[in-house]
């Protein structure tokens, strides 16, 4: 292992790569009901607090260097153990891997990293971020047909994820899953997103194994503690690179900016020290007994916050439940390449949908150019909130998701969307997100 991530370390380049990372969406002046999700990693906007006792005894077990150093040398070994949070149930992983390893095994076994910018390599160059490094690591080691996948998106959360999980992951047969959300925030509308999204991963056909990786911003913020009281209803392990480095940069063992260049996305070395601690809990898990019999998740488990989630999903174009009626200026294409399905306008107008839901929100592209504008979104005619595409001065453009409208009640509904603002009327809505 140490080989393995010193190579990695040895060939890093000493550039990082600023890639986008969500920002706040930023709602109309105009009232409304709008929950604005997709918070900004870089804003920084939540603090270590998650579980302080646990925290306290990880770190009097395994303390902090006792001087300073330079994070190009390597991680020591006590922020390796305190990066296990949660161990949690490791059986579905064992069993898994048992898969990887048995050069008998006549089957594919697919790995899926699930996320957003950080899980999609922003920060580290080329082949050395973290997901390139573990997906390394199955190939230099397996011993049967390991395949690795990256269903990751910059600039986006669990509650898009939680609606776009079962067309992008589940529906391709995963064998484990690793999640990573540092875009969340700590409260419970994150934590009610993650565990809809652990429960649709662990319901799925293949039984897959659910990873969550968790990260830190700079300052310490992070989404750790909403995302670890989801995990630990189930049983998901739970890795943290913020309780690996957190307590060594509070202790001036070395900066922040050592190990991200951004103060959001981990560099070279740290999406090197990210793939150490998942591998080398993957090597805890690959030498501990057999696993036995893996039991299938059960749908009766209870929740912990109502599974409010349960059948979320993306719809647009292409989804044949969903009606559309769109005016004579709301037929344009939609431009990002991963949501090409959607309705767009450059002159304004109305489009309207009838679908059946009990949650609705809207995946829509927020742009820097100054010509996205404002709609006004109404269910069966009462006004629900507003909705600002424009992003003046900002560092790009990116697909934001916004929740309008929840009940406790599933039935069918008229939604009317209307381009409001007089000089910017472009606007890009890429898909629905119900539930």
């Amino acid at each position: 292992m140490k080989k393995f991530v010193s190579l990695a370390l040895a060939i890093l380049l000493t550039g990082t790569l600023l890639v986008s990372c969500s920002k706040t969406v930023e709602p109309s002046p105009t009232e409304g009901t709008t929950r604005a999700t997709g918070s900004s990693a870089s804003d920084g906007q939540t603090t270590a607090s998650d579980s302080p006792a646990e925290e306290e005894t990880l770190l009097s077990r395994y303390p902090v260097a006792d001087a300073p150093f330079d994070p190009a040398t390597g991680m020591t070994g006590n922020m390796l153990a305190r990066s296990v949070r949660f161990e949690g149930d490791t059986s579905r992983l064992k069993a898994k891997l048992e898969q990887v390893f048995d050069g008998n095994y006549q089957g594919q076994t697919n790995v899926f990293f699930f996320g957003d910018s950080i899980s999609d390599g922003s920060g580290a160059s080329g082949s050395l971020s973290f997901r390139k490094l573990v997906a390394k690591w199955f190939t230099d080691n397996a011993k049967s047909n390991t395949v690795c996948q990256n269903a990751s998106i910059g600039a986006t959360d669990s509650y898009l994820g939680v609606h776009r999980v079962d067309k992008d992951v589940l529906s391709k047969e995963p064998d484990i899953i690793f999640i990573e959300f540092i875009n969340d925030s700590d409260d419970d509308f994150y934590k009610a997103c993650m565990e809809s999204l652990i429960r649709k991963c662990l319901a799925a056909p293949t039984n897959p194994a659910v990873v969550l990786v968790e990260m830190t911003l700079e300052g310490g913020g992070n989404c750790q503690s909403a995302h670890l009281a989801a995990a630990e209803a189930y049983g998901v392990p739970v890795l943290s690179y913020h309780d690996a480095v957190t307590p060594e940069i509070e202790a001036g063992n070395f900066a922040f900016r050592a190990i991200s260049g951004d103060g959001t996305h981990p560099n070279g070395v740290g999406h090197a020290w990210v793939a150490e601690i998942v591998t080398h809990f993957l090597e805890q898990v690959k030498a501990a007994p057999a696993a036995g019999t893996v039991t299938a998740f059960d749908p009766a488990t209870p929740s912990i916050t109502g599974d409010k989630y349960a059948n979320a999903g993306i719809y647009d174009k292409d989804s044949a439940t969903l009606t559309a009626t769109p005016d004579a200026n709301f037929t344009l294409d939609t431009k990002p390449s991963k949501f090409k399905k959607g309705w767009a306008t450059d002159n304004g107008g109305t489009i309207t949908f009838e679908a059946e839901f009990a949650n609705f929100g809207l995946l829509f592209y927020k742009t820097t150019d100054g010509k996205t504008g404002i709609v006004k979104v109404e269910i069966d005619g009462v006004q629900t909130g507003f909705v600002n595409g424009n992003f003046p001065d900002g560092w790009g453009d990116y697909p934001a998701a916004v929740e309008l409208y929840t009940s406790n009640e599933v039935k069918t509904h008229t939604v009317t969307i209307t381009v409001t603002s007089a000089n910017k009327k472009h606007f890009e809505i890429l898909s629905l997100l119900m539930s």
